[in-house]
């Protein structure tokens, strides 16, 4: 994993006899190590280096309906000193108060930040234990200052305007290489199996003539609503619980015809100019009711077909876009990353005729 350690301060060295020290002072008599390191509050620049996705409630997908998406607290690995951490609240943005003397009535939040680090790194164990910043969007889905968790920090808004609620956590479960992940999250990864779409379309039938629809009027596409929906995967061993979710993103619409030749042609005509279609539509689509007036109705997902098949049957093919996240914890349920692979897709086809219906004009 490619690891950024944020705006950096001046260099410093703490030793556990140092850590001590500071864990010996009162709240208001101490100095900081961000203040002994030099290290200054320099903007939100923790936002323009996310690397993970997560949530403390443990791995998994915590959604707020389809349009809302995923809504998941980012972390940021941090490193495993003092001064990187440091460094990386002096990134994020956080108040003036923050850093300001208690004394003068400004918030505890640095001083009691590394009191609590100091805590941390004298009882610290394996060298690839670290510090995670977590950002989330929601104030509940921050958990209690207790043991590995600092949460005593205010809130702050990233560059976009969004107000994230920031703690930090000791991480103790390994981090994976992103070139080399577990094998236990390839085994969740295969368990994710993603449904396959139901196509509809209206107009569905001409007359006698089925899986047909009318050059030059609009044609609604719509899959089966129940497969929009979050698919969730996990998998156990090695004393880690791998979590694999898979949320639609898209609905890609394809078909094509061309019957360059008068032989291909049904009628044995003319050369005809080729058709196709690739339309990308942001959800499952809207049905089309036919108890109701076609005025009340819409779609954000229709096509016009302008060229007739001549009789012979297509393949409609709608495919929906996956966006697939990972997340790796130990068996107690301690988040010890999140990542996205590239996108899965899931297709299925259909036939469907394009039909030109003559219309007769009537005087009555």
């Amino acid at each position: 994993m490619v690891m950024d350690r944020g705006p950096s301060g001046e260099t410093a060295v703490v030793e556990l006899a140092g850590a001590s020290k500071v864990r010996s002072v009162s709240l208001h008599g101490a100095t900081p190590f961000a203040a002994r390191a030099g290290i200054v509050p320099t903007g939100p620049s923790i936002w323009s280096w996310v690397w993970w996705l997560g949530s403390p409630r443990g791995p998994g997908p915590y959604t707020g309906g389809v349009a809302g998406g995923l809504q998941l607290c980012v972390w940021h690995d941090v490193g495993s000193s003092m001064e990187s951490l440091n460094s990386a609240l002096a990134g994020a943005g956080l108040p003036p108060t923050f850093w300001t003397l208690p004394l003068s009535g400004g918030h505890p939040g640095i001083w009691a930040v590394d009191l609590w680090a100091a805590g941390v790194l004298e009882g610290a164990g394996a060298s690839d234990d670290h510090f995670d910043l977590v950002g989330c969007p929601q104030l509940d889905e921050v958990p209690p200052t207790g043991g590995a968790i600092e949460s005593g920090l205010p809130a702050v808004r990233t560059p976009a305007g969004k107000v994230m609620h920031l703690w930090v956590f000791w991480d103790t479960v390994p981090d994976p290489p992103s070139s080399s992940l577990p094998p236990i999250i390839h085994t969740a990864f295969d368990r994710a199996k993603l449904p396959a779409p139901l196509i509809f379309t209206s107009p569905s039938s001409i007359n006698e003539f089925t899986d047909a629809t009318i050059v030059n009027f609009p044609t609604w596409l719509w899959i089966d609503s129940s497969v929009w929906k979050t698919v969730i995967a996990t998998a156990t061993g090695g004393g880690l619980v791998a979590t694999v979710w898979a949320t639609p993103w898209n609905v890609t619409w394809r078909s094509a015809w061309n019957l360059p030749e008068a032989q291909d042609d049904p009628e044995r005509g003319i050369t005809l100019v080729p058709e196709s279609l690739d339309l990308v539509c942001e959800g499952p689509g809207t049905p089309y009711e036919e108890s109701l007036p076609a005025a009340v109705q819409a779609s954000a997902c229709a096509a016009i077909f302008t060229q007739s098949s001549f009789g012979t049957y297509q393949r409609l093919e709608a495919s929906i876009s996956w966006q697939i996240h990972w997340a790796l914890s130990d068996t107690v349920g301690v988040v010890g990353g999140e990542g996205v692979f590239a996108d899965s897709v899931s297709s299925s086809t259909r036939p469907l005729r394009v039909l030109q219906v003559e219309s007769v004009i009537t005087q009555g």
